[in-house]
């Protein structure tokens, strides 16, 4: 039954682009060790709970490990995507995802700071565990600095690959999904910028709330593509 819905293709990756890339390399598996890494940095507490208010505060702490763990695994699929879509590893790939890895290791703390402040102010209703020293604007800037940087190099990697798509062999719905790939990249880029500048000007509720501008640009990014390989101006053959 499940046959007859979806073409094998669409279940082995994707349905409109052929995967290049093979078993995983030796770099994908360092970038899977160091996500990984990342992943254990967030883990709520290292030590068992003793007590029930202990156990209390653990879980109170959940939102904020769920909202850095689903933000780790989209960046963790974005690179798995492409090295499946194009299976690259020349130097500057690998120079690139050197600069991602460093990146994601130093994004992991002003991620998991700033959801723990939301958390505490949000839903707890109350100031921030963090202490007195916790300063929403400056986490701001840390967190979008890391935004920027690492949905740009995302972005460059992309831009690589198109660069080279003859060589490639991408087709035309290859190099559409390609490009609007490229612009979704940019959009995290651009509104990281615009969180930066608001963050800078002393603005750091606003600059917080620009990302909610997120799911809307991406959904007609991805409207736009779908909707160009759905009425058939752009096909594979």
């Amino acid at each position: 039954m499940i046959e007859k819905l979806l073409p094998l293709e669409a279940l082995q990756g994707e349905r409109h682009f052929r995967w290049r890339g093979g078993n995983a390399s030796r770099l994908e598996a360092l970038t899977d060790s160091v996500f990984a890494l990342a992943m254990t940095l967030l883990i709520v507490r290292t030590d068992v709970p003793r007590d029930y208010g202990e156990l209390v505060a653990t879980f109170q702490q959940l939102p904020a490990f769920a909202a850095c763990f689903a933000l780790f695994v989209l960046l963790w699929y974005y690179h798995f995507q492409f090295h499946r879509r194009f299976g690259l590893e020349n130097l500057y790939t690998i120079f690139l995802n050197v600069c991602l890895l460093f990146l994601i290791l130093f994004y992991v703390y002003p991620a998991k700071f700033l959801f723990s402040l939301l958390g505490d102010m949000w839903l707890l209703d109350k100031r921030s565990s963090l202490g007195p020293d916790a300063n929403a604007g400056n986490l701001m800037l840390y967190y979008s600095g890391g935004v920027v940087g690492i949905f740009l190099l995302y972005t460059l990697m992309y831009l690589h690959a198109y660069k080279h798509r003859e060589v490639l062999g991408l087709n035309d719905v290859e190099v559409h999904i390609t490009r609007a790939t490229i612009r979704e990249h940019l959009i995290h880029v651009g509104v990281g910028v615009a969180s930066l500048l608001l963050a800078a000007a002393g603005l750091p509720a606003i600059s917080g709330l620009i990302y909610l501008l997120v799911g809307p640009l991406q959904g007609v990014n991805g409207w736009i593509s779908g909707n160009a390989v759905r009425s058939g101006r752009v096909s594979a053959g």
